[in-house]
């Protein structure tokens, strides 16, 4: 994560049947039949120690695709097909963007193209080696290739856009139940997502970047908890001053090396808060009514700033405490070691929010 950092002095530490018919219907990621539950889990079920060597899970943890279940359908009677070079470099661009396995949208094309054999449009006017809707495709579509066009029959669009809009939908939020719901919001059905779930374990399976003990996604937050005294601040801050100094180490939770949420998780400890383990998983935690998001120039000493990094522009992959909103300061585990940053360089990315930590949490 590399980042502007502020040298400070120790003084300044005070205070779809699309089954090569191509006929999903990407349609919206509202409701749907998989809502993940909100836990603070320590070791989750299924939780997957990632290698810091290859650090595709934020916090050094990730879960493995979840096996298809039943019913299948296309999966039942079409074989996975071998994929076309040209096409899997295009699944595989899109999955290195987003940190998704490429095997997850090779089910994808699977089901729906058979990986670009089927070139027609679909009975209900989808498109594309991914079958977008033309009136989804406006506003999930990316472009691919860098030719600055986003077009709905260059497979390289649709590559990257099926990534895009996957990470919208929540897919690495919650395990397994969020990569089922992502599914089902491409194509609202149970059997397309037990054969895309098939044909992707069939080329390889894979690990998703992510907490597998998830608290949904979205969520406006509680602005009428109470804010957590100042007094009790005080207490987390010079936790964390302590720690100025100790080397950021990608997977770290302590006690003498961090990534960034083992060491916001470990700040709020000190006060008897119990954060989960990733900064995606708490960004969605505070949402989900154990905070609220305060606007940038109100923030306060102790609140916590999400944003996107690593893992792509739909994912939060970074989280800081603030330290002095003065000088926009954070207190954190991030560039090199733990210490104090200038949040400016978030600012204008496509994820920053700062979200204010409830007393009552």
């Amino acid at each position: 994560m590399n980042k502007l950092l502020t040298v400070v002095t120790a003084a300044l530490l005070v205070p779809l049947l699309g089954m090569l018919a191509g006929t999903a219907a990407i349609v919206s990621t509202s409701g749907g039949a998989y809502q993940a539950t909100c836990t603070t889990v320590m070791s989750p079920t299924g939780q997957v120690v990632v290698d810091a060597g290859d650090p595709s899970g934020e916090g050094g943890i990730g879960f493995a695709l979840p096996e298809p279940g039943t019913p299948r359908l296309a999966s039942l009677r079409n074989p996975a097909l071998p994929i076309p070079a040209e096409v899997q470099g295009y699944y595989a661009a899109a999955a290195e963007r987003y940190h998704l396995p490429w095997t997850l949208l090779a089910g994808i094309g699977m089901e729906e193209t058979g990986h670009g054999r089927t070139t027609a449009t679909s009975s209900a006017g989808a498109k594309g080696l991914m079958q977008f809707m033309p009136a989804t495709w406006a506003a999930y579509g990316v472009d691919g290739d860098g030719d600055g066009r986003v077009e709905i029959t260059d497979p390289a669009d649709s590559a990257m856009s099926a990534a895009n809009y996957l990470t919208v939908s929540g897919v690495t939020t919650g395990g397994a139940d969020g990569v089922r719901r992502a599914l089902f919001a491409y194509n609202h059905a149970d059997w397309y997502v037990n054969d895309v779930l098939y044909y992707a374990q069939v080329y390889g399976g894979g690990v998703i970047a992510g907490d597998p003990a998830g608290c949904g996604t979205g969520g406006a937050g509680n602005p009428d908890l109470a804010a957590i005294p100042n007094a009790t601040v005080g207490q987390l801050l010079t936790w964390a001053e302590a720690h100025v100094g100790q080397p950021y180490v990608y997977g770290a939770s302590g006690p003498g090396a961090w990534d960034c949420s083992g060491f916001t998780r470990a700040a709020f400890a000190q006060i008897g808060i119990s954060l989960p383990r990733t900064a995606a998983a708490q960004h969605d935690w505070v949402a989900r009514g154990n905070g609220y998001q305060v606007p940038l120039g109100q923030e306060q000493p102790g609140d916590l700033i999400f944003v996107d990094s690593y893992l792509g522009p739909n994912q939060i992959g970074h989280v800081m405490i603030v330290y002095d909103p003065a000088r926009k300061l954070t207190i954190e585990a991030g560039g090199d070691r733990v210490g104090n940053y200038a949040y400016t360089y978030w600012e204008d990315h496509p994820l920053f929010s700062i979200w204010r930590v409830g007393a009552s949490a």
